[in-house]
């Protein structure tokens, strides 16, 4: 009996002990890790070892210079990793890249394709919201090695998420011939009713000179006769027309499309417009360069942007990040910019790096203005007002410049949004 007592007297003295004494913890003691599996706080757990190597796949479209480069800059990162990615080019015949991502898709929707996509950020929003994507994780999105310019991210965000980083800009120009400039009928037009007597005063050829398989030169063009670029009103769309049609009715058999090469013309007056890619290599003394823009959004620039994004189906998406942060690095900025001409997306570029960015003048004329300009705006987006309609603005803008529609019934498909 007195054996119980102590027993009780003695479960009680613990009981009062452990209500006084706060730091005296039970808790750890409740359950046991199996042997080995001891818990470590989370500041003190190791990095868990990336097993995973690949083999991955870029899908991309690009020029044979552009494949060289990104395939050599690839050769630094399996070297530097130990990884193994294989660049592959996405086969197509459209100019555009349209066939590319319908095939591209197809090849999602069976579970297929690459682990990673190199492509307009025009279809990231489409892609995103037919679940092919996997959405880039709020800690990735921060440029590895600076700020991206601010302007680049709205296209590549969706649903709360962003699904993509953005890997190189290439803003659109005018060049215009100034031969002749003090002459009345040859000043650069700044206004809608200006370019009209422009036209009306040049009648023997074409003024403008761009690809007309472009949707963004095409853009450019309403842009700086001041139309809305996402949304082309008949006035603007005559203009166009009327600038262009004296090369489009001399064109036959294999004609060369207006503005296919960038090399700037010596006819006095005409105005070419084009990548600031195709320009940056261009002797352009004796005429002005600058963005393609009018007085109407002076704010929202054409600017062709390529982004890379991650599939939905990879089996490698660490990976696939690893890769995506290396190619979007300082350092790799830098050489892919200065081997393809195009401009960096990482804001300190340029305030460091201009000197290497083939600067001949248009570094200050266009590289600089759109730079500032996307630090705080977006560039003018190309969708008729729906986030997946840049393939049927592309395909729009061509037939009407090709001839295969008319005025009316492109406005008929697509009529102007109400101001």
């Amino acid at each position: 009996m007195k054996r119980k007592k102590y027993w009780f007297l003695f479960a009680v003295l613990l009981l009062s002990l452990s209500s006084l004494s706060p730091s005296f913890d039970f808790t750890h003691y409740t359950k046991r890790e199996p042997p080995g599996d001891e818990p470590i706080p989370p500041e003190q757990r190791p990095e868990t070892p990336e097993a995973d190597q690949g083999p991955i796949q870029v899908g991309v479209q690009l020029s044979g210079a552009e494949l060289r480069k990104l395939n050599e800059l690839n050769e630094q990162f399996m070297q530097e990793y130990g990884a193994e990615v294989k660049i592959v080019p996405l086969e197509s015949n459209d100019p555009d890249g349209e066939e590319s991502l319908d095939s591209f898709m197809m090849q999602l929707s069976l579970g297929e394709g690459p682990d990673i996509l190199l492509t307009d950020s025009h279809y990231i929003k489409a892609l995103a919201m037919n679940g092919y994507l996997l959405p880039v994780d709020a800690s990735q999105a921060v440029m590895p090695d600076g700020e991206a310019l601010n302007g680049l991210l709205t296209p590549l965000q969706w649903n709360g998420y962003q699904w993509g980083l953005p890997f190189d800009i290439d803003p659109y120009v005018m060049v215009w011939n100034g031969q002749g400039k003090d002459e009345p009928s040859k000043k650069l037009p700044r206004s809608r009713k200006e370019w009209k007597e422009y036209f009306g005063v040049h009648t023997s050829g074409a003024v403008l000179s761009f690809d007309l398989r472009d949707p963004y030169a095409f853009a450019a063009a309403v842009h700086l006769m001041e139309g809305d670029p996402s949304s082309p009103d008949r006035d603007v769309l005559d203009l166009l027309l009327r600038g262009i049609r004296p090369a489009s009715e001399s064109m036959s058999g294999e004609q060369q499309v207006p503005g296919e090469n960038s090399e700037p013309s010596d006819e006095p007056g005409t105005v070419q417009i084009g990548p600031y890619s195709a320009f940056v290599d261009q002797d352009t003394d004796g005429r002005t360069l600058a963005l393609a823009m009018g007085n109407n959004h002076p704010k929202s620039p054409v600017v062709r942007t390529r982004c890379l994004a991650v599939a939905a189906q990879t089996e490698s998406s660490a990976l696939a990040m690893k890769w995506i942060t290396y190619m979007t690095e300082k350092e790799q900025q830098r050489e892919w910019s200065k081997s393809a001409g195009t401009l960096p997306v990482l804001s300190e570029l340029y305030v460091t790096s201009s000197h290497l960015l083939h600067d001949q003048g248009i570094w200050q004329k266009a590289a600089v203005p759109v730079q500032l300009l996307l630090a705080e705006n977006e560039a003018s987006v190309l969708d008729f007002g729906e986030p997946v309609n840049f393939q049927a603005y592309a395909e729009s803008a061509r037939s009407l410049l090709s001839g295969e529609i008319t005025m009316e019934k492109y406005l008929e498909l697509h009529p102007p949004e109400a101001k």
